[in-house]
Parts: structure tokens; C-alpha cells; sequence
């Protein structure tokens, strides 16, 4: 007889009886009674798990009953190996149900055997002692899997070895059968639960299936990024790093005149200088009228390249191939990425109701890039994922706004769903406290810094430092931090001095640090313990209308008839506000500060409401009520 989720879940079920100490939350209870509905009849489930409900087990238990074949999606990596190394396999022990567990990562990830060979044949020694080290855990791996690595390789560097699909022949290669890649992939095929990330999973979609084994039913955990991750799986991007790639790939495989090498840098070295005359950062593209005669050049050298192509694929191969069909497929790869360049092209300077083309600064090279994207994925979402998927989860600690899955189920095009809001268990009254700056202290006005500094300054002194100091711009991080730098007792970093992963190390190993970053900064970061114990915040956590995705998407509401502040900006703001809460509450010994330095919430009915969707901290109005809350 098969138990009910009740009695697993019970003091005497089979969790207890495996897992020492475990007790269920009533929240973790609800979730999974609902998800097993969901499986059970065929229903979407939307489920906000607040911190500490325990929301992985909640759908991992109704997921190993179900039988079914289940593709499991998350956003950070962190939580991916969590769930695959720890979850699952307790999960697995304490049901007692046999499971084909895999984590399938996308095939960058993997290294390509016929390049590796390749890349070794044409030199006798290594290009840095980085690549020998590749060298020598490429001749001894078993997986071929990146993560293997003890250090990250640089992007040029692995792009020589990786198993991208523009360089696969597929079943022509002599490693066909042997390969990292389509051993991984063969090996989700038969397993009942595939652990991916939302970059996989909405590529797949995007992509018509392919990359991912066909399934049953799909989780989404911290589904407050999937717009997000959809956007990208349907970005088209054109910049000197993807004709780079391109080039590379092509001299891989075929002896490509030089002075194509010369058309495109100067083709792109036009087209870079063309969008640096507008200013900004991330601007539409239509704001840029020099840009279409530069964007024409590199069209047409990319028509110069795909002539070359089409004469001389046979003769300018670089190695003999086994047969014609081999060096057919090795045209056809190439072809693609020349095709998609000019179909990049062709979108940016056509858009439509539906998409939007914009320029934008890449984050990795500091160099302008055109892209090119729909900015609702709503209608892709319904009839890719929803209408042909039998039940799909989509849970996360912050994706409701107030009680309401309005925000979310339009923006994913989710039409029929049960719905939970499962509460945190922690006593936040107890454990969190909320100050909010007087209504004078306004982020717009231009004595914003010297009023915000005082404040920081008393914060960290009464949480003796232990925090995230997050801005929502540059320039107001370092006017801020100047005010108050020397007089923070403090080791203090900011954002930009050391690379992301060191600056976390940095922060997780230093007593009393102080961080001072961009307000995105904090996405998918987790800090255990009393390392973080204050999150101060410079303004409520508006979307910029500036940029161009948020100003068609609120554009698009207005077109309907609807009130874009409080259809996109309100509950935008509440699911990033609530972040801040997530990171510092973990645990029932957590005690944490968030400290708003935006006196519009205090001061207007858009404040009060985004404050009352917070979870129910007690509110401070002066600093020195935090004496002893956190040193008891």
C-alpha cells in the first residue's frame, strides 16, 4: 500500500525514519500534497516556498512517486549540485524507490575528444601552463566534465577543446561512440530525473527539443528567473566576440583567405565605433541612426564569406574527410553560424510588435554588442512548455507578489494553475528587522549621498559591518563608499576589484566585511551563517525604465489598457525586495537587518504597498533600536 504524503512526510513516516532529526514544516506538507496533485491530475502548480520551508523535498518526493520522467531546472549552479549530490540521493534512501539520477550540462561543458587529439597532433607543446594542466586531466578524465578542473580556463582557451556544437560532425566523428557528451546525453535518455539549469532548459525550448530527452513533467526551482532565462534563449546577438567564434571555427576546419580575417575587423571595428556615439550603456538600437550603415558593411562581408563557402567547401578543407557526407555536415555547421549572423542582422533592423533590438555594453570586454529579442515570451512559454508539457512546477522563496501569481503567470504565459503560498517558518518578527529612511532621504534628489551616509555608517557600526551594501548604479556605489570609507572600521571591497567568485571567498572568510556592490550582485549568492547580517539597500529596486526590454514590456501594458507602474514596476520591485530577506534569514538562529535607504517607502501608497508584501519583519524607525538585537 502505497503511504500518503501525510505519513512520509510524518513524525513516524519514511523521512524520519532515515534522515536523523528531520521534522516537516506544515508549508513543506501543503507543497507536496499540491505537487503530487498537480502530477496526479495534470495540473501546472505555482508554489512560493518561503525560506525554510524546505521546498526542494517538497517536490522531490511527489517527483520519485510519480514514476514519470521528470526534468528537474535550476538557476544557480550551487543549488543544481545540491540537489544531485544531496537531495536526491536522501530522497532516493529514505522512499526506497530505485531512480536513474543524471546532471546534464550544456555541451560547452564537455570536452571534445577529436579536438583535444587534434589540438596535441599540432603541437608538441602546450600554448600556457594552464592548457598543459588541460593536457594532462584531458588524457585521465572519465567524464570529459569542466568542473573537473581545479581552476577556470580561460574562454579562448577552452573554446579549443569544447564540445560546441558548430564543430560536431556527429556520427562522422571516430569518437561518435565514445564521446563525453553523447554518453551524457544518451545516459538522461534512460534516467528518470535529468538535474539541468534554466540556460539548458530554455535553450531546449527555444531550439524545437533536442538538447534535452523528452519528459513528462518539469520543475522549475527559483522560477523568479525564467522570463529571465527565456529572454536569453531567444536573444540574437551580433559582436566582435560571436564573429570572432564564427572565424575561429571556420579556420578550424578550412584554409579561409586572410583578408576575410581584415573585412570583418574592420567591419566591426565600424560597427563598434557607430553605437559608442550614443550614450549609455544599454540603449534601443533605433536611437542610433549611424549604426544601419555599419551593420550593412558586416552583411554584406558575411554574404562575401557564404559565397566562399558555398565554392570552395571541398577544396578548402583543412583535413581529408572519410566521405562527402562528413564534409557536407562540416559545410553545413559552418553555413550556420554565418546565417545566423545575417538573420541577427535582418532582425535588429526589422523589428516588430513583438521583438525589440538594442545595444547594449558586454559585461566580459567592456566592447558594444547588437542584440536582438522578443520582449514578451509569454506566448513561446504557453505553447512551448505549458501546452505541451503535462504538469510543469514552478517554485522559488520570492515569486509571489503580496498573494497574488498575477505578475508571474502573465509574464510566462501560464493560463491554468493551482497556486500555494507556503510561509516561512521562521519567526521573522523575532529574527528580522526593517528600517526604512525618513521620508527626506529621496534617491532622486542630488544630496542623496551625503544624506544616505550617515545612515550606512550608523548601520554597520550597530551590525559591526557583516554586510551587502548594494546600489542600483556605479557611480552612486562610489559616491556613497567615498563619504564613508574612512570612517568604516571595516574591511570593505566593492564590486569590481576582484573577480566575483574571490570577492565572495573574500567576504565568507573575513570577519566583519563589508561589501558594497550593484544591487544584481546578490543573485543566487548564499552566505551561511552570521557572516551576512545586514543588506542595506540605497532604493526600492525599480526596474530602470531606461532600459529598453523593461520600457517595451511596460510600453506593451500600457497598450492594453493596463497601469504599467503597478502591472510591472510594484511587483518587480517586491520579488527583488524579498530577496534581501531570503539571503539573511537561513536558519532559526539567523538575525538580520535590511535597511532601506528610500524614504518614498515610508512616504506614499506604492511604498506601503511593497512594504506590506515583505515578509512581516519588525519595523525599526531609529537605528538604536538594533542595540543588542544582534550581539544577545
Amino acid at each position: 500500500m502505497i503511504e500518503s504524503i501525510d505519513t512520509v512526510f510524518g513524525p513516524d513516516g519514511a523521512l524520519a525514519r532515515v534522515l536523523p532529526g528531520f521534522e516537516a514544516r506544515p508549508g513543506q506538507v501543503q507543497m507536496a500534497q499540491l505537487i503530487e496533485r498537480g502530477f496526479l491530475e495534470g495540473m501546472h502548480t505555482i508554489v512560493e516556498a518561503g525560506t525554510g520551508v524546505g521546498k526542494s523535498f517538497a517536490y522531490l518526493v511527489p517527483a520519485l512517486r510519480s514514476g514519470k520522467k521528470i526534468v528537474l531546472s535550476t538557476g544557480t549552479i550551487a543549488l543544481q549540485e545540491q540537489l544531485f549530490q544531496k537531495d536526491i540521493p536522501q530522497i532516493v534512501k529514505a522512499l526506497g524507490i530505485p531512480a536513474r539520477v543524471t546532471l546534464l550540462k550544456g555541451r560547452s561543458h564537455y570536452l571534445c575528444k577529436q579536438k583535444f587529439e587534434r589540438v596535441r597532433a599540432e603541437r608538441l607543446i602546450a600554448s600556457s601552463a594552464n592548457m598543459e594542466r588541460i593536457w594532462e586531466w584531458g588524457a585521465r578524465t572519465i567524464t570529459g566534465d569542466r568542473s573537473e578542473l581545479p581552476f577556470s580556463p580561460t574562454a579562448d582557451e577552452w573554446e579549443q577543446l569544447d564540445a560546441d556544437a558548430d564543430d560536431c560532425v556527429g556520427e562522422y566523428c571516430e569518437h561518435f561512440r565514445d564521446c563525453f557528451f553523447f554518453k551524457k546525453r544518451d545516459e538522461a535518455k534512460y534516467a528518470d530525473i535529468v538535474v539541468v539549469n534554466h540556460a539548458l532548459f530554455f535553450l531546449d525550448l527555444a531550439m524545437g527539443g533536442g538538447l534535452l530527452p523528452p519528459y513528462d513533467f518539469a520543475v522549475l526551482d527559483e522560477a523568479h528567473q525564467a522570463e529571465r532565462w527565456a529572454t536569453s534563449a531567444l536573444t540574437a546577438t551580433l559582436s566582435r566576440s560571436s564573429i570572432g567564434r564564427m572565424l575561429r571555427k571556420l579556420h578550424r576546419s578550412y584554409d579561409v583567405p586572410k583578408s576575410f580575417d581584415s573585412t570583418f575587423d574592420e567591419g566591426v571595428r565600424g560597427l563598434e565605433s557607430a553605437l559608442a556615439r550614443v550614450p549609455g550603456d544599454r540603449y534601443p538600437l533605433r536611437a542610433n541612426d549611424e549604426a544601419a550603415p555599419a551593420l550593412a558593411k558586416l552583411r554584406d562581408a558575411l554574404y562575401g564569406l557564404e559565397n566562399w563557402l558555398y565554392a570552395n567547401w571541398q577544396s578548402a578543407l583543412r583535413r581529408k574527410t572519410e566521405n562527402d557526407a562528413e564534409a557536407e555536415r562540416r559545410r553545413d555547421l559552418a553555413l550556420r553560424g554565418i546565417l545566423a549572423h545575417q538573420a541577427t542582422i535582418e532582425r535588429a533592423q526589422l523589428p516588430t510588435d513583438e521583438a525589440i533590438a538594442w545595444v547594449e555594453r558586454s559585461d566580459a570586454d567592456g566592447r558594444f554588442e547588437v542584440n536582438s529579442a522578443p520582449f514578451d515570451v509569454s506566448d513561446f512559454l504557453s505553447a512551448a512548455l505549458f501546452d505541451r508539457t503535462q504538469s510543469v512546477v514552478l517554485t522559488s522563496a520570492t515569486i509571489a507578489d503580496g498573494d497574488s501569481f498575477a505578475f508571474l503567470r502573465r509574464n510566462l504565459g501560464v493560463h491554468e494553475a493551482q497556486e500555494l503560498v507556503a510561509p516561512s517558518p521562521f519567526d521573522y518578527a523575532e529574527q528580522a528587522r526593517l528600517f526604512v529612511a525618513p521620508p527626506d532621504v529621496n534617491p532622486k534628489a542630488a544630496d542623496f549621498a551625503r544624506r544616505a551616509a550617515p545612515l550606512v555608517e550608523e548601520c554597520l557600526d550597530r551590525t559591526r559591518g557583516r554586510a551587502f551594501v548594494l546600489f542600483t548604479s556605479h557611480a552612486r556605489l562610489r559616491e556613497v563608499h567615498a563619504a564613508v570609507r574612512e570612517r568604516v572600521p571595516y574591511p570593505i571591497r566593492l564590486q569590481g576589484q576582484m573577480p566575483r567568485a574571490r570577492l565572495l571567498e573574500w567576504f565568507r572568510s573575513t570577519p566583519n566585511a563589508v561589501l558594497f556592490a550593484t544591487g544584481t550582485f546578490w543573485e543566487g549568492i548564499d552566505v551561511v551563517g552570521d557572516r551576512l547580517s545586514c543588506v542595506i539597500i540605497d532604493r526600492l529596486p525599480f526596474p530602470s525604465p531606461a532600459d529598453p526590454l523593461v520600457a517595451a514590456r511596460m510600453q506593451s501594458l500600457e497598450a492594453r489598457g493596463q497601469d504599467a507602474f503597478e502591472g510591472y514596476m510594484i511587483p518587480s520591485a517586491i520579488v527583488r525586495l524579498k530577496q534581501g530577506f531570503g539571503r539573511l534569514i537561513r536558519s532559526t538562529s539567523d538575525r538580520g537587518v535590511v535597511a532601506l535607504l528610500d524614504g518614498r517607502a515610508a512616504a506614499t501608497k506604492y511604498g506601503a504597498t511593497i512594504l506590506a508584501a515583505l515578509p512581516p519583519a519588525t519595523r525599526i524607525q531609529h537605528l538604536d533600536e538594533l542595540t543588542g538585537f544582534l550581539h544577545e
